[in-house]
């Protein structure tokens, strides 16, 4: 496993590439960026997919206990201090030891899903092209849990799942298209990322 960084020029164009391996096999008619940084991804994919000029765009958010664990400590400010190979081992020990636990315990992921009555009604219609944007597949439960929300609710659609990497080595659910495997990205919205002009 290794660590890269997309920061800066680097994360726009990654988009920009991303969308365009994306667009030559599906055309989605709805885009669900998964906050935080699914939603930073598909706010920045979105304006290129207006091929298709009825395309929507939504957000919804899940979170793991150690994303929001994270969030609550003041081990940002550490982070930014530290150098990237340690920070580098940091992220590997963090994700083998996710994966461990995942083993163990199934995580918990909290968070409403909540579309409007205009996505409802879109949804509602059938037939519809569904294109769920995440960062990473950890152990696969945040994406499980929406795409099985979306077909639960509203059956007949086509959903496609697109994330930058996969980390684990066998999450439950598996991206449609994916840019990296086994790869961890230090994305501009990262505790860990060190300024950049993004």
């Amino acid at each position: 496993m290794k660590v890269i960084n997309l920061l800066g020029q680097d994360f726009h164009l990654a988009c920009e590439n991303f969308s365009s391996k994306i667009k030559e096999s599906f055309t989605p008619d709805i885009i669900i960026g998964v906050l935080t940084g699914g939603g930073i991804i598909g706010r920045e994919m979105f304006p290129t997919f207006q091929n298709n000029p009825n395309c929507r765009y939504i957000e919804v958010k899940l979170q793991r206990g150690s994303t929001k664990a994270k969030e609550a400590s003041k081990i940002k400010m550490i982070l930014k201090h530290l150098p990237e190979w340690i920070l580098n081992i940091m992220r590997i020990v963090e994700v083998e030891l996710l994966e461990l636990k995942a083993k163990v315990t199934k995580p918990h992921r909290y968070g409403t899903i909540s579309l409007d009555s205009e996505i409802q009604q879109i949804l509602s219609e059938k037939g519809k092209r569904i294109l769920i944007i995440d960062d990473c597949i950890d152990t696969g439960w945040t994406l499980k849990l929406i795409k099985e929300y979306l077909e639960n609710n509203f059956p007949d659609n086509e959903i496609k799942i697109a994330v930058f990497t996969t980390a684990h080595r066998r999450p439950i659910i598996k991206a449609d298209f994916q840019l990296y495997n086994r790869t961890l990205i230090r994305f501009p919205w990262a505790y860990d990322a060190k300024s950049c002009n993004c």
